[in-house]
């Protein structure tokens, strides 16, 4: 079983209970995503993910975010696969229960370095009070600290191949 698959495994048996979840779409070599939100989706579950373009290739000014449905999707800015359904605004957000969000590090106080120029800090202050973030990484992207900024939100778990990793505890 490849490591994306034991992480699928692990997200799924902690996401039964949610109706709604935020799920980055992955590209290229980042941790998978894709088989992730099909499975959510097939077993009845609602997926938001982002969007970063218009649709015509034009990048968006504010985060936004459209309700997944594996057939139809397109490639967004950076290659980026964005669904396309109607355009909602960042505050889309707060209808979710859980939110699993990209990362290239985290580390143990919950702070993680990203790779959307600051997009998931600005869109998670949205999130409903409580709603747990989980960055999804490998197990050695898990450090004991990261560089932080002042406007960085922090994450409150790491879901890895070998499971979920609580953090900032």
């Amino acid at each position: 079983m490849s490591r994306d698959d034991r992480r699928t495994e692990h997200a799924m048996s902690r996401l039964l209970w949610a109706h709604k979840v935020a799920l980055y779409l992955s590209r290229g070599d980042e941790p998978d995503t894709m088989d992730l939100a099909d499975t959510l989706v097939m077993i009845g579950k609602k997926v938001l993910a982002p969007v970063l373009t218009d649709g015509r290739g034009h990048p968006l000014h504010e985060p936004a975010w459209a309700w997944y449905d594996s057939k139809n999707v397109r490639t967004g800015l950076w290659q980026i696969p964005e669904p396309i359904a109607p355009v909602l605004p960042a505050s889309a957000i707060d209808q979710v229960e859980v939110v699993l969000c990209s990362a290239l590090f985290v580390d143990r106080s919950g702070y993680r370095v990203g790779v959307g120029g600051g997009w998931y800090d600005r869109v998670l202050t949205y999130r409903a009070r409580g709603v747990p973030v989980w960055a999804v990484v490998n197990n050695d992207e898990i450090l004991d600290e990261v560089p932080r900024e002042p406007w960085d939100e922090p994450v409150t778990a790491a879901l890895t191949p070998s499971g979920l990793h609580l953090l900032g505890q």
